[in-house]
């Protein structure tokens, strides 16, 4: 699925519609996250909580000196749509518009928080990817911290997808109660831990409260 719309992407862009060969197709493939980025923001929820969140999301990288991540779920992937880092220092690098696992991170868990563990095989499959030592790699135990994450409120990722990375996440919520995106911090691990973490967690659920009352939520949290 995903490399058919790198290739219906790449000849829709033929100047002219002039033939495309396969050779120049393996050329442009590159693409494809780009291609992704495009398809996430045109699924109908996105645009709307794109551009509130945005504004936001920037200036929550900036009071918290970590980067801010806004997620889309894209099939059985999810997709940063937007990504918002500290200037200097070091930070973390989240990759734009590249399909990645649900399963392993604080962005991925919050949008797939509300289910449990027969969903989770249906969606992700009974053997999930570890990238470290510390992924969850069944939906049994995916399912039980999922549990912990709506008794506490944000998801975590506790060196799940890198090693030295620490990233917590929040659910944003349409009018429905759905969950549509989500916001994310993520930083290194010895610095986004203890009070830091948790006064990161208590910004981007406010953020994330305000982004979903924005789109038409009507409750008094979103995690």
């Amino acid at each position: 699925m995903e490399l058919a719309l790198s290739i219906i992407q790449i000849l829709a862009d033929s100047p002219g519609h002039k033939p495309v060969g396969v050779t120049e197709i393996a050329g442009h493939l590159d693409r494809l996250g780009w291609a992704l980025y495009q398809t996430a923001h045109r699924l109908p929820h996105a645009t709307g909580v794109h551009a509130v969140a945005q504004p936001l999301i920037r200036e929550a990288a900036a009071r918290l000196g970590e980067t801010v991540n806004l997620a889309v779920r894209y099939e059985v992937r999810m997709v940063i749509i937007e990504s918002c880092g500290v200037a200097s220092g070091l930070k973390v690098e989240t990759p734009q518009g590249v399909p990645q696992p649900l399963h392993n991170s604080a962005a991925g868990k919050a949008l797939i928080v509300d289910l449990d563990e027969s969903a989770l095989c249906q969606l992700c499959g009974l053997r999930l990817e570890a990238t470290t030592d510390k992924t969850l790699a069944s939906p049994k135990a995916l399912a039980e911290n999922l549990v912990a994450c709506r008794r506490r409120g944000y998801t975590l990722d506790n060196e799940e997808t890198d090693e030295g990375v620490h990233c917590v996440g929040v659910p944003i919520r349409d009018h429905r109660g759905q969950v549509v995106a989500s916001l994310s911090v993520t930083g290194p691990s010895q610095r986004l831990a203890g009070k830091k973490l948790e006064e990161a967690a208590t910004c981007i659920r406010t953020l994330a409260l305000e982004i979903s009352r924005a789109v038409g939520f009507s409750g008094a949290t979103t995690g």
